[in-house]
């Protein structure tokens, strides 16, 4: 679902972002092509969010606030993507938990450092997916080590042997990217870098 924008006549070329009822905030218009660009970046980010797991409202609100100019309140994030108060409540505090959002006062404005967010998700999430994967490979494998001699024993557990060093790889692979090493130095200091050339002066 797109964002529905109010425009202002094309002659203006500009777009008001609307608030809700309660929102006592007057919100700057804002040019119908930085409308355009909210819209398709939100939707590009719901689309990411979604295929990593996440919800497309989470995507499209991050999107939002990662285009916008200057941090916004609940009643102007739920205006602008025409959510609910209720879904816009608890998305943006998954958000912020997932530390996607930051504070800033009774508003909300996006983490720009892009690289921080994708290890963040590795860290808590991904990471939990390979350990516990190993632990229960492993624990197959184990009593398959002390079954009876047979041809279709001993092919699943070639077969389980190569899954186990596969995700001890994944393990490894994931360690050193999110250790304290020169690959996560390096990618990190990139995407620093990044963030403050995006953000405004």
């Amino acid at each position: 679902m797109s964002i529905q924008p109010i425009i202002a006549p094309p002659d203006l070329e500009i777009a008001h972002d609307v608030s809700v009822a309660d929102s006592e905030a007057t919100h700057e218009m804002l040019p119908a092509v930085l409308l355009r660009a909210q819209d398709e970046l939100s939707d590009i980010c719901a689309s990411i969010a979604e295929f990593w797991g996440f919800t497309r409202t989470q995507g499209r609100i991050f999107g939002l606030l990662l285009m916008s100019p200057e941090p916004l309140e609940h009643g102007a994030i739920r205006a602008r993507l025409e959510i609910s108060a209720g879904s816009a409540s608890m998305t943006v505090a998954s958000l912020v938990d997932w530390g996607v959002l930051l504070r800033d006062g009774r508003k909300f404005r996006a983490e720009t450092d892009l690289w921080k967010l994708i290890t963040t998700v590795l860290e808590r999430r991904e990471r939990a997916k390979v350990e516990e994967a190993l632990e229960r490979v492993t624990r197959v494998l184990a009593e398959l080590r002390t079954a009876p001699a047979d041809p279709r024993i001993e092919f699943v557990r070639a077969r389980l042997t190569y899954i186990h060093d596969f995700f001890q790889l994944g393990r490894s692979f994931l360690n050193a990217l999110l250790s304290r090493g020169p690959v996560r130095g390096i990618l990190g200091n990139l995407a620093r870098r990044a963030a403050r050339a995006a953000t405004p002066r």
